[in-house]
């Protein structure tokens, strides 16, 4: 766990509630729509898929 607070921190972020909603923000997503793919993905994908993903517009959390 904490190597991942060091890498939420290393992107601007405090924690992994306010990793996701940068990512939210950034990619005009619904908040809750991220969280819950997060969820579903795990912690191991917050920096890989869970990017891709929000980066490719989030077809697949809308």
């Amino acid at each position: 766990m904490g190597d991942l607070i060091l890498s939420y921190r290393a992107c601007g972020a405090e924690c992994r509630e306010d990793w996701l909603r940068m990512l939210a923000n950034e990619n005009g997503l619904p908040f809750g729509s991220v969280q819950r793919l997060a969820e579903e993905l795990g912690e191991s994908e917050d920096f890989g898929e869970l990017v891709h993903i929000c980066e490719c517009g989030g077809r697949v959390v809308q």
